[in-house]
């Protein structure tokens, strides 16, 4: 995740629908950055997502497996800080 922790999800995960809000939480694996990325280089946190998966296909009569396949990316977040002051008002 860039600020020296990872994430492991299992499964296939919920399809994003055209009604779901980008600003809402992941049903199921997400990441939630506890410090700003300031400090980092270009103040930004460096991120790599891997996907490991397996391709099962069938047609014309006959079936097949294409297992651990890969695939990676890289890209980097810039995360800010929102601090809020709760004076019990």
């Amino acid at each position: 995740m860039g600020d020296g922790n990872s994430v492991t999800c299992k499964g296939a995960g919920t399809p994003y629908g055209s009604s779901t809000s980008p600003k809402s939480p992941s049903p199921d694996c997400g990441y939630t950055y506890r410090t700003s990325s300031a400090g980092q280089l270009d103040s930004a946190y460096a991120v790599s997502a891997t996907v490991h998966w397996t391709v099962t296909w069938a047609g014309a009569g006959q079936t097949g497996v294409f297992p651990d396949m890969t695939t990676t990316s890289n890209a980097d977040f810039r995360v800010a800080e929102s601090q809020a002051l709760n004076n019990g008002a």
